[in-house]
């Protein structure tokens, strides 16, 4: 257990100390990208010139989504020291999943001349990408309560209404979509044919109504999409006034029997990734 205990707190201080990564200000190289794994990192510089000063950007951002911070901008660091050759910290940085710093060092000879400009670029591997396709969604349309007004036919009521269910049902609908599907760096790098992400999306009926889209996807070759799931869209019921079989004085339409509401019905999606968008 005493042995145990040593090994773990090894561990943990080898995970808490940082990696250094040494940048040669007299490269040649002007700019340069490295892919890094997730780490912290110690900067610094190497083969600093005493009689120069160097700026130093440095920029910490995630890959697609936003600018986290930029804890240094253009600090001035005077290169001045008994030897040449030295070296000078540029800081501590962490770098997690999908990230990006960019280190660029710019430097000003004692007579005033611009010297090295050097750009590096360290990156990790991103946490995934949304995938955007365009195709058309089938709701299946469960339960529906669809009625008409019905002449009535007892002579002693003449020229009334019966409210009569109707039997010409819908099974199912379909809309133009915009799918959009996240695929984790697992499934986004690699060469399978086939690749599987959640999805969300949005459709229009062609009527007044947008649909909402939620489900699963099985995408084959990078291009075809194929999405299962719950649709939540307008749904037409006989409206709280009336009831099956009541009596009316006159013959209603469609829209005046009935109110939509938000239903959730099952749906299968077919869509596919484009180059632009298809619609403009």
């Amino acid at each position: 257990m005493k042995y145990f205990l040593h090994f773990l707190l090894l561990l943990i201080c080898f995970q808490l100390s940082a990696q250094t990564i040494e940048i040669d200000v007299t490269s040649q190289i002007e700019e340069l990208t490295i892919p890094s794994d997730i780490n912290k990192y110690n900067f610094k510089m190497t083969h600093v010139e005493k009689t120069s000063i160097y700026k130093i950007k440095v920029k910490k951002e995630d890959l697609k989504i936003e600018v986290l911070k930029t804890p240094t901008d253009f600090a001035s660091i005077n290169g001045l020291a008994e030897i040449n050759n030295l070296e000078i910290s540029i800081g501590d940085f962490n770098l997690d999943k999908g990230q990006q710093l960019t280190i660029e060092i710019q430097e000003t000879k004692k007579d005033g001349k611009e010297g090295t400009h050097l750009k590096r670029i360290y990156t990790t591997q991103q946490r995934g990408e949304w995938r955007t396709t365009f195709g058309f969604n089938f709701i299946f349309l469960t339960n529906q309560e669809t009625y008409y007004s019905k002449t009535n036919t007892d002579e002693d009521i003449a020229g009334s209404y019966i409210i009569t269910e109707g039997n010409n049902k819908e099974k199912f609908q379909y809309h133009p979509t915009l799918m959009f599907t996240w695929l984790s760096k697992n499934h986004l790098f690699g060469n399978a044919n086939w690749k599987h992400g959640f999805s969300g999306g949005i459709g229009y009926d062609f009527k007044t109504s947008l649909s909402i889209f939620s489900g699963y996807s099985i995408i084959y070759n990078e291009n075809i999409t194929i999405t299962t799931g719950v649709a939540f869209h307008n749904h037409k019921r006989l409206s709280s006034n009336y009831s099956n079989g009541d009596s009316i004085n006159e013959n209603l339409t469609f829209d005046q029997l009935h109110t939509d509401y938000i239903r959730a019905n099952p749906f299968v999606s077919f869509s596919f990734r484009l180059d632009k968008n298809p619609f403009k």
